[in-house]
């Protein structure tokens, strides 16, 4: 095997280990434990105060992962034709960054414990017991889990410079802000002066910028 095919392999089998890691052991067992609990944001809007049984959350899960094949069958295709030397420099320093900001959100995702909860772009829930978190990357930045996502998503361009990758990234990148902004608007409302202090001397995502 050459050394570029193995590094084809490594990286194929860090992000797609990373992936399965983070949805279906870190993320998808305990949101589905707190939405049982009451306390987790749901996929589908409550009526009448009344969530959706937690099969057709599931549901909607699944219809997602199978509406997202047909777009990496099809849009699987190369953004630029770049000299081999070229995409071989950038398949490196994809990889990095990639771990780089994987590591950057497993720590803030350490660092939240108990107060971790999914948000979406029009819901935020935070627990009755919800603590303001000051420790780890949270000492810098308020969103540290956020500024790793798009992190570890600029690698994957980096390795895998294809329509659906970026497709998903802008996706992410126009998300990700709408989800802070309403979680923010939470914790000022349950923190209030605390919260004010807090914003004064971090970041909103990027560490040192903005």
């Amino acid at each position: 095997m050459s050394p570029w095919m193995f590094l084809d392999w490594l990286a194929a089998g860090i992000i797609i280990g990373s992936m399965i890691y983070i949805t279906f052991i870190l993320t998808v067992p305990e949101w589905l434990s707190d939405l049982r609990k009451g306390e987790a944001i749901s996929l589908l809007p409550e009526q009448k105060g009344r969530t959706w049984p937690l099969w057709a959350q599931l549901l909607v899960l699944l219809a997602g992962l199978f509406i997202s094949i047909p777009l990496f069958v099809y849009l699987w295709t190369p953004l630029v034709v770049l000299p081999e030397l070229t995409t071989r420099l950038l398949d490196i320093l994809g990889l990095i960054i990639y771990v780089i900001g994987f590591s950057i959100t497993l720590w803030a995702r350490a660092s939240l414990g108990k107060n971790w909860g999914i948000s979406t772009s029009y819901s935020v829930k935070l627990r009755s017991d919800h603590e303001l978190i000051e420790a780890g990357p949270y000492a810098f930045i308020r969103h540290p889990m956020y500024f790793g996502v798009l992190s570890f998503g600029l690698g994957v361009i980096l390795l895998y410079p294809t329509c659906v990758i970026l497709i998903l990234f802008i996706s992410v990148l126009a998300a990700l802000p709408m989800r802070a902004i309403r979680e923010e608007t939470a914790l000022s409302e349950r923190f209030g002066a605390k919260w004010s202090e807090y914003k004064k001397r971090t970041k909103f995502i990027i560490p040192f910028l903005i």
